[in-house]
């Protein structure tokens, strides 16, 4: 089987309203069972004073990964806690750390998020196909929303 997580990474401007939106954002993703949160990387710089902010969080079963981002969200000694034990995570000894790098490259109060998304949803659908006697011959996120519109790819695809 291939392997059927994505990283997907949003950056955001100084300005940026950081309200709750991501995190119930992420809480809807999970709530069907067919996608899962394997992790998520927020690093932002504080508005005020340009100080590095950061956290990871690995989901581990349904709504765990949302109450553990809610410390950080909303209490300034979790969210420094956070940012020490992400720091730490991503320490490179003498390579150095790419959150710094990542926080260097962003002017007071910007912020980028990553999420790894697993889609459960494709495991089943692969195993009913090679159970099947068939195989894959497309895969990919594509900007079309439908088949008429991606005809053409789909035939060459199934030329092999």
């Amino acid at each position: 089987m291939t392997p059927n997580v994505q990283l997907v990474a949003y950056r955001f401007e100084p300005g940026a309203a950081f309200e709750g939106q991501l995190l119930g954002a992420l809480e809807r993703i999970e709530s069907g069972g067919t996608l899962r949160i394997r992790e998520v990387l927020f690093v932002g710089r504080v508005p005020d004073t340009g100080e590095l902010v950061a956290v990871t969080a690995h989901g581990r079963q349904q709504g765990s990964l949302v109450a553990s981002l809610l410390g950080f969200r909303l209490d300034p000694a979790e969210r420094a806690r956070a940012t020490t034990r992400a720091l730490a995570a991503f320490d490179r000894g003498a390579d150095g750390n790419p959150l710094h790098a990542v926080g260097e490259s962003l002017a007071p109060g910007g912020a980028v998020a990553a999420v790894l998304v697993e889609h459960r949803w494709a495991d089943a659908i692969e195993d009913a196909v090679a159970r099947s006697g068939g195989k894959k011959v497309m895969d990919g996120f594509v900007g079309e929303a439908e088949l008429t519109a991606l005809a053409d790819a789909l035939a060459g695809a199934a030329r092999g």
